[in-house]
């Protein structure tokens, strides 16, 4: 049987991974809902993935990172300052890499307490291709990991 911890969790940082879809929105009504209740600041975080954006070896990564960049650094800004209009405490960050393994690596730089992110719930060969962020953020995440399910 599971013992209780010895006191009630407080978390003072969330963590939102989001890549702007409605799930990840979702993810972040919590993340404010969590956020307000406890006191804690947001750091979002949106990764550019490395290989979902390179379709061709002829294609230069550098300037298709730029441009990929240049259109989701805005809407980072639009929502960080979102959440400075709901009084919360909140930065946000773009960086590149592989989503899951960004997200656990930034959870630990920044000392995150719950990462609050989307899950698309795919099922079936979906899945299988295309994995699971979420899934793998549970599994190797340093603190809880709450999961927003979207429809």
């Amino acid at each position: 049987m599971a013992q209780a911890p010895a006191q009630d969790p407080t978390f003072t940082r969330i963590l939102v991974p989001t890549d702007f879809s409605p799930c990840s929105q979702d993810a972040v009504r919590y993340a404010v809902m969590m956020a307000k209740r406890f006191g804690a600041s947001i750091s979002a975080l949106h990764v550019i993935e490395t290989m979902s954006y390179a379709m061709t070896e002829s294609l230069q990564w550098v300037d298709l990172y730029a441009h990929v960049r240049t259109m989701v650094e805005p809407m980072m800004e639009g929502l960080v300052r979102e959440l400075r209009e709901k009084n919360l405490t909140a930065v946000g960050s773009v960086i590149q890499g592989v989503a899951s393994d960004e997200i656990i690596k930034k959870a630990k730089e920044g000392a995150a307490d719950l990462i609050v992110m989307g899950t698309h719930g795919r099922r079936g060969m979906r899945h299988l291709l295309m994995g699971s962020v979420a899934e793998r953020v549970v599994r190797a995440s340093p603190c809880p990991v709450l999961t927003v399910r979207g429809e």
